[in-house]
């Protein structure tokens, strides 16, 4: 699980920002929303438009288009280009993984990635600067890595030439990766680790799993709808078949003899349908789950109900959102130290702060306070 991402010159974040998952002191919500290693499951960021909230998303998919999602991204793409900004792109993670904790850190310029180094319990295993570098085994065996190109990762070309065999921590850190999903609800687009065991469609899920635990979670939030996944469907008054006997899901309405193709249902349910099989694959199975835009395309309530079936139910997943919702700053639903403010500040860029650094008291209206500027992370509109 990811427990810290630290970010300089990355984008809108000109000055180093960090995000911490280790919980604090709090109380609240000990027993769904953090892991029995005090790791929290997740972190909602809230703010003004363009201030850099989707930015700390971004620099979580960074890591996973860089290490596992085979794209040949560009480095530079990513730098931050104030004229205040000073030195190279650095960005820092630390994951807790098999009981140890694997660090990697990254450097950018203007080239692509100068340096590179992944620690395995404060062990270095990779060291890269500029087009070389080192990987030592577990036999303490060291390996050249050479001619790297400036947008190629050290630790991929490793992993993927030795599937790290000799190092089961890192073996299920890669797992966890490929294991994380990006959701652009905005764009309605998903990003993730492509493979034969890979859910990548709402198809894929329901091919896999059906629809009973997915049917379980919509009657235990009151949807009061089901699904069916179907080539055909005939209830005496409407019949549908699909395509080439393919299957797909029927959306059938509980207190009505009526159903639709998903293909003919509001957006909100396409949105449902598309997206939470995703989330709860990787909830089940490991990995991030990390949302851009959350609030786009599920009612406020759904949210919630979402978030509080997540925390509930994951063990060896997080989920990371960013959203206008205000009501989901709730000491019901997510800690303080869950929720982070972000505001951008000129010649500085973008600023991110934690709730529980301003010690509000487990009773107090998280929102209330957001919304009259305790916590920072108003736009400014007068």
């Amino acid at each position: 699980m990811l427990v810290k991402l630290s970010m300089k010159n990355f984008k809108s974040y000109m000055e180093q920002a960090e995000i911490d998952l280790n919980a604090t002191g709090y109380e609240i919500l000990n027993d769904t929303n953090k892991t029995n290693d005090n790791i929290l499951k997740g972190a909602l960021f809230v703010g003004g438009n363009a201030t850099g909230k989707s930015t700390v998303l971004k620099a979580i998919r960074f890591l996973l288009e860089l290490l596992v999602w085979q794209i040949n991204i560009m480095p530079f793409n990513y730098l931050c280009f104030f004229k205040e900004a000073k030195g190279k792109m650095k960005l820092e993670y630390e994951f807790f993984i098999n009981r140890e904790f694997v660090k990697y850190e990254i450097e950018c310029d203007e080239k692509g990635i100068s340096k590179e180094k992944l620690c395995v319990s404060n062990k270095e295993i990779i060291n890269r600067i500029g087009q070389n570098g080192i990987y030592i085994r577990d036999d303490e065996q060291e390996i050249a890595i050479e001619k790297l190109q400036f947008n190629q990762s050290a630790v991929r070309k490793v992993y993927f030439d030795t599937k790290f065999i000799d190092n089961t921590t890192l073996m299920q850190w890669f797992e966890f990766l490929e294991q994380s999903v990006f959701v652009d609800q905005f764009g309605k687009n998903i990003f993730k680790s492509s493979g034969s065991s890979s859910i990548i469609t709402y198809k894929d899920y329901f091919e896999k799993n059906g629809v009973k635990n997915f049917n379980k979670f919509l009657n235990e939030i009151d949807y009061n709808q089901t699904l069916e996944y179907t080539n055909e469907f005939n209830n005496g008054k409407l019949k549908f078949n699909f395509d080439n006997n393919q299957k797909d899901i029927i959306v059938k309405r509980n207190e009505m003899d009526f159903a639709l193709p998903v293909n003919m249902e509001s957006d909100g349910n396409q949105t449902i349908v598309n997206i939470l099989p995703i989330i709860f694959d990787a909830m089940n199975n490991g990995g991030m789950v990390i949302i851009d835009e959350f609030s786009s395309g599920f009612h406020n309530i759904l949210e919630e109900k979402v978030i509080k079936y997540f925390m509930k139910n994951s063990k060896t997943s997080q989920i990371f959102i960013v959203s206008h919702s205000t009501n989901l700053l709730s000491n019901t639903l997510l800690r303080p130290d869950q929720i982070y403010t972000v505001d951008f500040i000129n010649g500085k860029g973008s600023k991110v702060y934690r709730v529980s650094d301003s010690k509000p008291r487990e009773a107090q209206n998280i929102e209330k306070m957001y919304l009259s500027g305790v916590f920072n992370g108003l736009p400014n509109i007068k």
